[in-house]
């Protein structure tokens, strides 16, 4: 019985690290990278490119990570419930695992499909500077809408990063149940 708990224990950890790591990760992203990408003096050409950039290669680490995490605290939950249904334990796994869920939605919903316009504007004026265009109606429109856009992508991303730290504590509350 000792090497389960053990076991359940490790799984745990790993979960509430993952919530952790993908916490800080995008935490760090509206602070620090959009708001050197908004630079006026970074012509928008390449601050688009570079956004999509950021954007598309987040795509490789950050929900897979959250789906870890996810399906981690799922499967912990499930046997906290079998095993020990009156332990403190299992409601606060559940409650990670809600707060995973949401992050999820909140990144399908709100999150990604800020990306994928931010990507399309920067093809369309990526396009453009390689076509040698003169700044027109249509450049400057996607310039400023840009920048807009990396203006609510960098104060919507903190609400995504509150409810991936709200899912380490509860995970890490978990953990601290074990314990006592």
């Amino acid at each position: 019985m000792a090497s389960a708990i053990t076991t359940f224990q490790s799984v745990q950890v790993f979960s509430t690290i993952a919530a952790a790591v993908n916490f800080g990760g995008s935490i760090l992203q509206s602070p620090l990278i959009m708001p050197m990408l908004m630079l006026p003096d970074v012509p928008t050409v390449y601050a688009g490119k570079q956004t999509a950039y950021l954007l598309h290669n987040s795509e490789y680490f950050f929900p897979p990570l959250n789906l870890a995490c996810t399906l981690s605290n799922l499967i912990l939950t499930g046997i906290a419930y079998y095993y020990s249904p009156n332990s403190p334990v299992a409601p606060r796994l559940a409650f990670a695992t809600v707060l995973n869920f949401a992050t999820t939605a909140y990144a399908l919903g709100i999150m990604v499909p800020m990306n994928k316009r931010m990507a399309v504007i920067a093809t369309e004026l990526e396009k453009s500077a390689q076509r040698g265009e003169e700044k027109g109606a249509s450049t400057k429109a996607n310039e400023t809408e840009l920048r807009r856009l990396q203006s609510r992508w960098r104060k919507l991303n903190y609400g995504r990063a509150t409810i991936m730290i709200g899912s380490a504590l509860a995970g890490m509350s978990a953990l601290l149940c074990n314990r006592a």
